[in-house]
């Protein structure tokens, strides 16, 4: 094999590589770990520069409250995304919902919405209970703005997670809700609602680089060990 072939087979396959690994790094977002490492909330939570997370509160019979500062990433064994509610209490302490170790897990008529700055193919989503595991079969509601699968889901989650695996730039995951949201989901959209009391979204994880990536990446490292071979002998 030309030498000068080799060179930059070899350059081109590490190229590859890195790449790879960087945007593998990149597909993940670990709200667990991001927690523990800065719990905070009170303030607009963006994430790499392409996610920004709202929190909102479904008031019965009302316009929805979606407001940014919401969102709630909360530490401890099990955590992550929540909704802090508001910033003021309603039970006439003035406390600040906000603020470290108070509610922030996701409760009734509680709602996380996802925005990307563009469109990605989102293979899982992981969640918590209140710092529990969540039970295998625990209804999970969800919307999204998704072209093929969009509109209004009920997943099951299997070993702390739901199964996405379609792509989408809009998300929204709900807590359980009250019976008038309950009755409202049954009528008009034929479907039930969240099971699960408490709730931490704990990541999401985007779909994999495609495997011809990877094959690609290591028949151009398999050229050069031939080189090498050939020098070899």
């Amino acid at each position: 094999m030309n030498r000068n072939l080799s060179k930059l087979l070899q350059s081109l396959a590490g190229a590859v590589v890195l790449s790879m690994a960087s945007l593998s790094m990149a597909a993940t977002y670990d709200y667990d770990f991001d927690a523990d490492e800065n719990e905070r909330g009170g303030a607009t939570l963006s994430f790499g520069g392409d996610l920004t997370v709202h929190g909102g509160l479904l008031v019965d019979g009302a316009q929805p409250s979606v407001v940014a500062a919401y969102a709630y990433l909360d530490s401890g064994p099990k955590a992550g995304l929540g909704v802090c509610k508001s910033l003021r209490s309603t039970e006439g302490d003035n406390g600040n919902w906000c603020a470290p170790a108070s509610d922030d897990n996701m409760q009734q008529n509680e709602v996380l919405g996802f925005v990307f700055d563009a469109a990605k193919k989102i293979s899982t989503v992981g969640l918590h209970g209140g710092h529990t595991d969540l039970a295998d079969g625990t209804d999970i509601l969800i919307w999204t703005d998704s072209a093929t699968d969009g509109g209004f889901k009920l997943l099951s989650t299997l070993a702390g997670k739901i199964t996405l695996n379609f792509e989408l730039a809009n998300m929204a995951i709900f807590g359980s809700m009250s019976t008038f949201y309950s009755n409202y989901m049954e009528k008009y959209h034929d479907i039930g609602t969240t099971s699960a009391n408490k709730l931490y979204v704990a990541g999401i994880n985007e779909v994999p680089i495609p495997a011809a990536v990877w094959l690609f990446g290591s028949a151009l490292l398999g050229l050069t060990g031939l080189r090498r071979r050939k020098v070899a002998v």
